[in-house]
C-alpha cells in the first residue's frame, strides 16, 4: 500500500508539472503570434483591434476588431492589409453582423472598400489567416475612416509629391538624386513624372509591386512593374518591325491574360507609341538622334500609335526617369533583381535589315547596340484610369493601394 500510495503521490505531482508547462507554453504560444488590444480613433469612428492589429508568425492566427460610429451621421471607412511579407499564406475576413465575405491571397492590398456603417453603430469582424507551408509571414490590418471628398489617384500623388517645373541634371547625365515629381506641359495638357531615386512612387496592384511613371496628360497613371518577366522573348523574328505584331508583344498579351484581366474595369485602354519614323536609306531611327546626340527626349509620337492595354517603357520615359548610356544603380528604374537587360519600344537602328531597339541594361543604363532577335527581358506597363482613388502614401513601406476596384 505504501508503495503505491507514494507512486500516487508522484504521478500526480508529475501530472501537474506536466499541466503547469503545457499552460506556461500555451501562454507563451498565444503571446508568439497576438498583440494587447489596440484601440485607434479615427474622426468620428473608434477601431478596436480586440487581439492587436499587427502579426508576424509561423502559425496560423485570428484577428478580431470592431468599427464602432460615434456620431450621428452615416459614416463610411475602409479595410486594408499593409507592409505584409508573406509566401503561401490566405485570409478569410467575415462581418459577424453584415455581409461582408472576402477570401483572397495575403499581400498588402485594399480588403474592403467604402464599407457603410450606421450612425451609433458597432461592427464586428474576425479575419482568419491560413500558413500553408509554415513560413514566417508579417504585416497589419489597418481600418480606416474613408473620405466624403476623395481626390483621384494622380492628385493624390501630387499632394504627396515634391513637384518642380525644372529638373536639377541635363538629360545628357544620369539622375542619381530624388529630383521629385517633373510638371511639363505639352500640347495636351500637363504631364507629370518622376525622375531620379524617387522613394515615394511604389504601387501595390493585382498582387504585384509597381512603379509610378507618370501622370499622363488625361489623368490616367502610367505604371511599370518593378521587376521583369520571368520569361524572356525576342523583339521579333527579324520579319516584322511593327511592335503589334512582335513576339515581345505576344509575350505582354499572354502575361496580361493570365494576371490582369480581372482588373481591366480600372486599366485604361491607352495609347502606346512605337516610334519608328526612319528617314529613307539611313540606318538611324528620328528616336536616335533624339535620345543619344542630341539629348532632348518627349512624350510626343513620331511613329506609329495604338491603344492598348499593355505596353512596354518607350526610350523617352527611360531617360527622362534617369537613364543615360552611363551606369546609373541610384535611379528607380534600375532594381538589383533585375538580371536581364530588357526591351524598350522605341526604335533605334535598322543595319542590314537588322532591327535594334533601344535597351535598358542590367546596371540602369540605355543602349542601341542589341539585336532585336536576341532573348532579353520583358518588363510591361500599363495606365490607370483618371477616376479612381488610393490610399497610403508610396513609400515602399506604405506604398498606393487603389480604392474603387
Amino acid at each position: 500500500m505504501r508503495l503505491r500510495y507514494k507512486s500516487g503521490l508522484a504521478f500526480i505531482g508529475l501530472l501537474i508539472v506536466c499541466c503547469l508547462l503545457l499552460g506556461a507554453s500555451y501562454g507563451v504560444y498565444q503571446k508568439y503570434y497576438t498583440d494587447k488590444t489596440v484601440v485607434v480613433a479615427d474622426g468620428a469612428l473608434t477601431i478596436n483591434y480586440l487581439n492587436g492589429n499587427k502579426f508576424n508568425t509561423k502559425k496560423d492566427t485570428k484577428i478580431t476588431f470592431s468599427v464602432t460610429n460615434n456620431s450621428t451621421e452615416e459614416e463610411t471607412f475602409y479595410i486594408k492589409l499593409s507592409n505584409v511579407y508573406a509566401g503561401d499564406a490566405t485570409y478569410s475576413l467575415k462581418g459577424t453582423d453584415n455581409d461582408l465575405n472576402v477570401e483572397n491571397n495575403l499581400v498588402s492590398s485594399i480588403v474592403s472598400d467604402q464599407v457603410v456603417i450606421d450612425a451609433n453603430t458597432t461592427l464586428e469582424y474576425e479575419m482568419d489567416i491560413a500558413n500553408i507551408k509554415n513560413e514566417n509571414y508579417s504585416g497589419e490590418i489597418v481600418v480606416a475612416l474613408g473620405s466624403k471628398e476623395t481626390k483621384t489617384f494622380g492628385e493624390t500623388i501630387i499632394a504627396n509629391s515634391t513637384v518642380n517645373e525644372e529638373i536639377t541634371t541635363g538629360f545628357n547625365a544620369s539622375a542619381i538624386d530624388n529630383e521629385g515629381l517633373i510638371k511639363t506641359t505639352t500640347e495636351d495638357g500637363d504631364m507629370y513624372y518622376f525622375r531620379g531615386e524617387a522613394l515615394n512612387n511604389y504601387v501595390r496592384f493585382a498582387d504585384q509591386l509597381w512603379r509610378i511613371v507618370k501622370i499622363n496628360e488625361d489623368g490616367s497613371v502610367k505604371l511599370v512593374l518593378n521587376n521583369i518577366l520571368d520569361t524572356s522573348s525576342s523583339y521579333q523574328d527579324g520579319e516584322s518591325l511593327t511592335f503589334e505584331d512582335s513576339l515581345v508583344n505576344n509575350a505582354l498579351q499572354d502575361w496580361y491574360n493570365v494576371y490582369l484581366t480581372s482588373y481591366t474595369n480600372v486599366i485604361a485602354s491607352h495609347k502606346f507609341c512605337n516610334d519608328n519614323l526612319i528617314t529613307e536609306g539611313s540606318e538611324y531611327y528620328a528616336a536616335y538622334d533624339r535620345i543619344s546626340k542630341n539629348y532632348i527626349p518627349n512624350s510626343a509620337c513620331l511613329g506609329e500609335s495604338f491603344i492598348a492595354n499593355v505596353g512596354l517603357l518607350t526610350a523617352d520615359e527611360v531617360v527622362m526617369a534617369g537613364a543615360s548610356s552611363e551606369v546609373n544603380n541610384n535611379y528607380y528604374l534600375y532594381n538589383p533583381d533585375i538580371k536581364s537587360d530588357y526591351f524598350t519600344m522605341t526604335s533605334a537602328r535598322l543595319i542590314n535589315g537588322s532591327f535594334y531597339p533601344f535597351v535598358v541594361k542590367t546596371d540602369g543604363s540605355i543602349v542601341s547596340n542589341i539585336m532585336s532577335t536576341q532573348s532579353i527581358g520583358v518588363r510591361p506597363t500599363i495606365n490607370i484610369i483618371k477616376n479612381v482613388s488610393a490610399t497610403g502614401t508610396g513609400t515602399i513601406e506604405d506604398p498606393y493601394l487603389l480604392l474603387d476596384i
